[in-house]
């Protein structure tokens, strides 16, 4: 039988392991958090991009002569 001090030694032990694997898995979902960002904040100004020419072709369009809306069907 083991004498309580060994009991709690190994308890120790095993507190210590636990800790260190929580450490490593906070720092990894840290790391993915932060990739994660900087993929989707990308993804986003890519969008953004996109989007400010689609609203400047937009305007363009509106504003130029009743002519293209007419060949819109045409092709252009």
């Amino acid at each position: 039988m083991k004498t309580t001090d060994e009991y709690r030694q190994r308890l120790l032990a095993e507190l210590i392991e636990q800790s260190a694997r929580i450490d490593v898995l906070v720092i990894k979902s840290q790391q993915e958090a932060n990739t994660l960002l900087l993929e989707y904040n990308q993804e986003l100004e890519e969008l953004r991009a996109k989007q400010i020419i689609t609203t400047n072709k937009l305007h363009d369009l509106e504003n130029s002569n009743s002519t293209v809306w007419e060949n819109i069907g045409d092709g252009g």
